[in-house]
């Protein structure tokens, strides 16, 4: 790894003939891809450990976010691309060393300027301190923009000289003793070797604070909330770790109220060590019903779920004498009438002998303590109801669940209990601000409230009603039992809900104060340790894209993660955390959440936020449902871009979506805003960060301020160079294993590359060729590069429609395709999606489908794979009926393409599919059909049908 290979070599030379390019930089050139793919598996390069310091939708890998930085800033080297792979690899100490003198030494007498004008939790930006760069990041949400500071800003500042706390007193080490931290072993700041390094024997004052800032909230709030939260006197005085509720309804058939309970599985059971688990039954007491907890297995079905073998859950009322079925439109008009109401039904505790989280019945004291949660009477905090009253938009429901059941505040999504318990907590980090203040600087305490307060949203993850009890195992007790808090994100963004949930005291234990607080600790000494004492703070503000609030000319490079089209709502699934930061921050941070910052509804302003918010009836009424302009708000914040860049500066955005729509409107904003692409970079990113991403591969897409005076070029010519390249970047991608439909992604960047060269492309008639020609002539250019062959046969010696569904199949198999791949799908082959529905596509509400069953019929007409649909169709009906059908079609019995075909299908589908049952069978009786076929009268003559192009010539 100590010289460039010859691929490196052949990339630095640029076109034949060119000269050198002082301005150019690893970004137009090279992207260590592969280092990347490889890091972004393990925790030093996922990210996985800084995402856990704040809660945010959208998150880059600490690898690809560390080479993106270096890449754009650094020239084309074997030197600089040996010490990137090190550090994205393996973050190697040497090489981040010699990346920070190589930049000091490209950029003397003023570190470079990064900017990321879409900075989310500030992983860029970190990433660019790391490397001696003046790191700058804004965000139009101020939940993103404390995310930034708290991660990129802070942890790189010096504290030492500031103040002791008014708590919490430091060590003659200058750190907290075991007694005062309460250290757990994960927090144990022994000496800890790096790379022959070993770091001092002593914490950062920051992390001690953050520690202690954070032991004293929790024992603030548990205080005041003691009443609220008996203990257990017969168990030492503990408090429960969770307590398990559910919503109940009126039925209208009986009247009597009953809980909306999904599941009566409290525990699986777990052979290994002979637990049989815990359960609930519902009893009927006349009138009443009360949940009883016993050993064992589940012995009731939930009163709240789908009929068997149907989709769509429904209530039905539990008392033997009524049974009346309640339609989910009817439970959530209940809801809207304001006839819900939360019953506690059971108590989480830690078993002392097994250590094993166990469920009982609450106590009478339990069952009072809610009522007087109930009743209390909270202050105001900063002028602000304790309680959030701030009303969710009606647009939102899709974003925000409960508002889709009639909870219309925000402060409503939880129970009365809760929002007591985090009304407390908002409180008290407003109260400790202001202790903190009269000690320690502005910013300091500004610094450890943000720490506190973020601690609020990682609690809130598991404490509404979206937060359900998951079990972990099996009703047979084959697998580990564990009991956790599902957190409320478990689909991205989209805050869920639950009609039975679980609450988090404020004692320890999974979703807790104590619990999370861990986390936060462990995440930040990560941060801490990983960070060079070299590197300068972020600095991040909350600020428009479209109105960068920077003077021109004064970045050196803009790297950036923009919205993702129509994948995440950042402001409206943010709003929840953002209505308690207002409560807890306030004071602390007043440019961020005093109001300010407010739109007209009390929550984030959306005015200039940047996403496609739902399309069709889904998006109606909102101002960001329009494609149009999501492509024209991301052109001008582009032309921000570039006006804020230096003349040799570079712009690298990072990008990943699977509908080619989405892509069309980010490279259409780019061209329009004055810049072209250079380079275009896959990786494998989300579903190694996410877990549930809904795309696997982002792209690192370079670009310049497009340079004056570029030539026309000819639309033939352009074409001709679009098809080599990317045909020649296939075979890199194979190599690197890049799935096709990531290959499709990566292509789009790279035909851009080409047509970048040029102020512009025309056809011989003088008009100019459009952005989506190429973007469909790339697509045409991965097909045909993967080079997929049927029994030796060339993929493009195939009919249009067979050939569509053998590339088709190969991309998607049987899932279905939203409407705008499909369309670019078919225009790949000159096809058009109409003609396509019925024969091969089978339109569904999620999109496009392609179709397995028996065409409608078979004609001459038909293509190659309706005839083999049709053969499979009337393999029952026996062999002559298979041979009627390549009769009917006029194909020749031995047709390779028609056998080509069956063999293929019949390999792609799963064995157990009715479809490659009949296709196998006919492939063990082919000489069979084949010579029935021959003797049919209707059969053509034996030549191959002209359908298929057995030559390329």
């Amino acid at each position: 790894m100590n010289a460039a290979t010859d691929t490196d070599r052949a990339a630095m030379k640029g076109p034949a003939g060119s000269q050198p390019d002082s301005t150019a930089r690893l970004i137009d050139t090279w992207f260590p891809c592969a280092e990347v793919d490889a890091a972004v598996t393990t925790p030093a390069g996922s990210g996985r450990s800084e995402k856990a310091l704040f809660t945010w939708f959208a998150s880059r890998p600490i690898a690809q976010a560390r080479a993106a930085v270096a890449c754009a800033l650094l020239p084309d080297t074997p030197v600089n691309r040996t010490d990137i792979r090190l550090a994205v690899q393996i973050g190697d100490v040497g090489a981040m060393s010699r990346l920070r003198e190589q930049i000091e030494a490209q950029y003397p007498g003023k570190a470079p300027v990064v900017l990321d004008m879409f900075s989310g939790r500030g992983i860029i930006p970190l990433e660019a301190a790391r490397l001696g760069a003046t790191a700058v990041g804004t965000d139009l949400s101020p939940v993103a923009t404390l995310a930034g500071r708290l991660l990129a800003e802070f942890p790189l500042a010096d504290w030492s000289n500031e103040p002791p706390l008014p708590f919490g007193a430091l060590s003659s080490q200058g750190r907290l003793t075991p007694e005062e931290a309460g250290a757990a072993p994960e927090l144990d700041a022994a000496p800890l070797a790096i790379d022959g390094l070993v770091l001092p024997d002593y914490e950062p004052r920051l992390l001690v604070d953050v520690r202690a800032v954070l032991a004293e909230v929790g024992k603030r709030v548990e205080a005041r909330v003691a009443p609220y939260y008996p203990r257990n006197p017969n168990s030492g005085g503990t408090l429960p770790w969770a307590y398990l509720w559910a919503v109940t309804i009126p039925c209208d058939g009986c009247r009597r109220r009953f809980p909306l309970l999904g599941t009566m599985t409290l525990r699986h059971p777990y052979a290994r060590t002979g637990d049989v688990g815990q359960a609930m039954r519902l009893v009927a007491d006349g009138d009443a019903w009360r949940v009883e907890i016993h050993p064992g297995q589940a012995v009731q079905s939930p009163p709240f779920s789908s009929p068997e073998g149907k989709r769509g859950k429904s209530a039905r009322c539990p008392f033997p004498t009524c049974g009346q079925t309640h339609t989910l439109d009817v439970v959530k008009a209940k809801g809207f009438a304001d006839q819900y109401e939360d019953v506690m039904l059971a108590v989480g505790e830690i078993d002392p002998d097994s250590n094993q989280k166990i469920f009982r019945a609450p106590r009478a004291d339990e069952a009072k303590a809610v009522r007087l949660a109930d009743s209390v009477d909270l202050e105001k905090i900063s002028n602000l109801s304790a309680i959030p009253d701030e009303r969710i938009p009606m647009g939102n429901r899709d974003n925000v669940r409960g508002s889709g059941y009639g909870y219309l505040t925000y402060g409503s999504l939880m129970n009365r209990r809760q929002a007591v318990l985090f009304a407390t907590t908002a409180r008290v980090i407003s109260e400790l601000h202001a202790e903190l203040s009269e000690s320690v600087s502005a910013d300091y305490a500004a610094a450890l409230a943000g720490y506190a307060a973020s601690n609020i949203m990682r609690q809130v993850k598991h404490s509404t009603r979206g937060a359900n009890s998951r079990a972990h195992g099996r009703a047979n007790g084959s697998e580990q039992n564990r009991v956790q808090i599902d957190h409320i994100f478990s689909s991205q963004s989209v805050i869920k809900h639950q009609f039975d949930y679980i609450e988090a005291g404020p004692g320890e234990g999974p979703g807790t104060w104590s619990s999370v607080s861990t986390s936060l600790i462990n995440a930040l000494k990560k941060i801490l340790d990983e960070t060079d004492a070299s590197g300068r703070p972020g600095r991040f503000r909350r600020a428009s894209a479209v109105a960068l609030p920077f003077r021109d000319g004064t970045m050196d490079a803009v790297v950036c993660d923009p919205p993702y089209y129509d994948m995440i709502a950042y402001a409206d699934s943010s709003d929840l955390f953002y209505v308690w930061f207002k409560r807890a921050l306030g004071t602390a941070m007043p440019e961020l959440f005093s109001g300010s910052a407010d739109g007209p509804d009390g929550l984030q302003d959306k005015t200039e936020e940047i996403i496609v918010k739902g399309r069709g009836a889904k998006g109606a009424g909102d101002h960001r449902s329009s494609e149009e302009r999501y492509e024209a708000m991301l052109a001008r914040s582009f032309t921000e871009a570039r006006r804020v860049l230096k003349s040799d500066g570079h712009l690298t955005v990072i990008f990943g979506h699977s509908d080619p729509e989405a892509w069309k409107r980010l490279l259409t904003a780019l061209t329009d805003a004055g810049f072209v692409v250079t380079s275009s970079w896959p990786s494998r990113t989300e579903t190694a960060v996410t877990g549930v991403a809904t795309i696997s591969v982002t792209v690192s897409i370079g670009a310049r301020v497009a340079p004056a005076r570029r030539p026309v070029g000819i639309a033939a010519q352009v074409d001709a160079d679009v098809v080599a390249d990317v045909k020649a970047r296939c075979r890199g991608w194979d190599t690197d294993g890049l799935a096709l439909e990531d290959q499709l992604m990566a292509s789009y960047g790279a035909a851009l590359a080409i047509v970048g060269r040029y102020e512009r492309v025309i056809t011989p008639s003088g008009e100019q060729v459009p952005l989506e020609h190429y973007m469909t002539l790339a697509r045409r250019a991965v097909r045909d590069a993967v080079a997929l062959r049927l029994d030796e046969l060339p993929l493009e010696t195939f009919d249009p429609h067979t050939r569509l569904a053998v590339f088709w199949h190969e991309l998607y198999g049987r899932a279905d395709v939203p409407k705008g791949e499909a369309r670019f799908f078919a225009q790949s082959d000159d096809l058009r999606l109409e003609d396509l529905r019925g024969p091969i596509l089978l339109e569904t509400k999620a999109g496009y489908r392609l179709r397995h069953d028996a065409p409608e019929k078979v004609a001459p007409s038909s293509s190659v794979y309706e005839v083999i649909r049709a053969m499979a169709a009337q393999w029952s009906s026996g062999t002559e009926a298979v041979a009627t059908v390549i009769a009917d079609a006029e194909l020749s019995p031995t047709d390779a393409h028609l056998w080509a075909v069956v063999d293929w299908v019949a390999a792609k589908l799963p064995g157990s599919d009715p479809v490659a049952v009949a296709l196998a069978a006919i492939k063990r009786n082919r000489g069979t059909v084949q010579a029935s076929a021959a003797v049919t009268p209707t059969v053509a003559a034996v030549v191959p049908h002209p359908r298929n192009q057995t030559s390329l010539f």
